[in-house]
């Protein structure tokens, strides 16, 4: 099976138990945007692991009969198509939202792109009411995807670790990528990264290591919210 195949169809079957028809990924897009997408899908596992209820909104607060994925980087509040969002929800606890390509605003003032982006749905609701970005302090979960043929640059390492200082909150920022690179590795450990390699369908210790990740984000947030 061909990696944009499992890859789309691990995204519609995730998807599919409350979208009726298939996203607007297929086969054809983008190993990059289909790789967000999975990560995308982990997470959401990862939350429905821990009780949380999913649900699926677009841009104009309509349950969608399809996904629809950014596949650039994007404000929250866009209306150039009907762009659609995961509603994260975990019994008594502050809403949350889940999105792809969304662009947030660090502590510096610098607007910064998170591939994947998991915030409290009162901050995301006022971003779409007011046409502001997201605040860093608001993001409880953000990745960096990285869709590689070859051993990920080091230079892709040091621009996370910038990032994440940014983004505040640095346990729960993520660099994950399909492949796998020692010097990247060595360099995000030794400045206390998170970060895992190897992630695509059918490495399946890799995967569950990372979803096993993303639910102690989960547990961490809901222990104190």
């Amino acid at each position: 099976m061909s990696t944009n195949l499992s890859l789309v169809t691990e995204i519609n079957q995730a998807l599919r138990q409350c979208i009726s028809s298939d996203p607007s990924l297929t086969t054809d897009s983008h190993a990059s945007d289909l790789f967000e997408a999975y990560v995308f899908t982990l997470i959401l596992l990862a939350a429905d692991d821990l009780g949380a209820s999913i649900s699926y909104e677009d841009v104009f607060g309509r349950r969608p009969s399809r996904f629809v994925f950014r596949t650039s980087p994007g404000y929250i509040y866009s209306t150039e198509r009907s762009y659609c969002h995961a509603l994260i929800d975990f019994p008594g606890k502050p809403p949350l939202e889940a999105h792809v390509g969304v662009r947030v605003q660090g502590a510096s003032g610098v607007l910064h792109e998170c591939d994947v982006a998991v915030l409290f749905r009162d901050e995301a609701i006022t971003c779409r009411q007011n046409q502001v970005p997201p605040r860093q302090g608001k993001v409880v979960l953000a990745v960096e995807c990285k869709f590689y043929s070859v051993p990920i640059p080091l230079g892709l390492a040091r621009g996370f670790v910038g990032l994440a200082s940014d983004l505040g909150n640095s346990k729960d920022r993520y660099f994950v990528v399909n492949t796998q690179s020692d010097q990247a590795e060595k360099y995000l450990t030794n400045r206390g990264r998170k970060w895992e390699h190897q992630i695509y369908p059918d490495s399946t210790t890799s995967v569950a290591r990372l979803r096993n990740a993303f639910q102690t984000s989960f547990r961490d947030f809901k222990a104190v919210n």
